[in-house]
């Protein structure tokens, strides 16, 4: 099968991370399989057979974005399109709706705010959601019960004999305004409160994004009040894995908690609007179906971030066994082969029932 994926931009974060392994996947079970976006670090992850093409996306080029993405359509003979993204969705939806080309759309973020234009859930044939929380939610937003269909993300199992470091601690994420108001929170209000209990405390910002240098300044002043580099500043790496397999705990929802975990590191669910606390063998089957967000909890607060990093620190055996018991679960539930196999499922019955209602079926 011939397949294009769209989304904006290529760089870090959940969405690029969950199209970049998706394309790997997919390629090497056969299928021809395209990338647009703008050009980023992950390009030089994907799969050699894997064909990526640049393009910039903002809102004053769309009728450009259009053209460009049509004729990549019937240059290639694309046979499905795969939106990520606002905008990738609405240029991929108009794209297809010339061409006659199906699109599936998977909703990483704010379903609002994904499909904010009418054509975006309008045109698409199929909607993936990839928590419980938001697919519950999709009728809201004017989305068909039998378009709307849940297939979670997908991740591989890895499994390492280097040693970790059990104070470790890492904040995984793109450094938006959102994400470094959490971060400064757990500086401000938990590193430098906790520091003289737990001395071998290290909390590592991974990822990059306009507020990095906020962030770096904000680090420099906390080392230097504590005598000490405890707080680092990664920026972008390419291999998170190799930095999650090190740490003694991971902070974050969406992919980079099903990573973490299958990385059998402990993890504490929390975002800019919800925080969950640490999860467990008995709270799984919920993060489980919900993308491990803690839909309606409340914001972080100080507090409850004190709370969790001393059960951590105080409990640490505990919650390193009950990881190690999770990776098995993820394992079952999150196998990237057999999400990958799903998504080729829709795409094909897509395209069957596109034909079926051609009128030059003959039906």
């Amino acid at each position: 099968m011939r397949i294009l994926h769209l989304i904006k931009r290529f760089n870090f974060g959940g969405a690029e991370n969950y199209v970049r392994e998706l394309a790997n996947v997919m390629d090497s079970m056969g299928n021809n399989v395209f990338v647009i976006a703008k050009s980023g670090q992950q390009v030089g992850m994907l799969n050699r057979s894997v064909k990526f093409l640049n393009l910039r996306m903002n809102d004053f080029l769309i009728p450009l974005n259009i053209f460009r993405v049509v004729y990549i359509v019937r240059k290639y003979k694309i046979e499905i399109l795969h939106g990520h993204q606002r905008l990738p969705v609405l240029i991929g939806s108009i794209a297809g709706k010339i061409t006659g080309i199906p699109i599936v759309v998977t909703i990483h973020g704010q379903t609002k705010y994904d499909l904010r234009s009418k054509l975006s859930k309008k045109i698409p044939a199929k909607f993936i959601f990839v928590g419980q929380g938001t697919y519950n939610n999709s009728s809201k937003y004017g989305i068909p019960g039998h378009k709307s269909v849940i297939i979670q993300n997908g991740v591989s199992i890895f499994t390492s004999a280097k040693p970790k470091d059990n104070y470790s601690v890492c904040y995984i994420s793109r450094i938006d305004k959102k994400h470094s108001s959490v971060i400064s929170l757990i500086l401000q209000k938990v590193i430098i409160s906790i520091f003289s209990d737990y001395p071998n405390l290290t909390f590592n910002i991974i990822g990059d994004g306009g507020y990095l240098n906020e962030l770096r300044h904000e680090a420099e002043i906390i080392n230097s009040q504590l005598n000490r580099e405890v707080v680092f500043i990664h920026g972008y790496i390419q291999d998170v894995k190799g930095i999650i397999q090190k740490a003694g705990l991971v902070l974050g929802v969406g992919r980079v908690a099903i990573e973490s975990l299958a990385c059998g590191v402990p993890l504490l669910s929390v975002n800019q609007r919800y925080f969950g606390g640490l999860v467990n063998q008995e709270n799984y089957p919920f993060f489980k179906i919900n993308n491990f967000v803690s839909y309606g909890s409340d914001p972080p607060a100080e507090a409850e971030l004190l709370s969790s990093f001393r059960d951590y620190f105080d409990n640490i055996s505990f919650w390193q066994k009950e990881a190690s018991n999770l990776q098995k679960n993820i394992d079952k539930d999150f196998n990237i082969n057999r999400i990958t196999e799903s998504i080729i499922d829709l795409y094909r019955n897509t395209k069957d029932r596109k034909k079926e209602n051609s009128p030059h079926s003959g039906k």
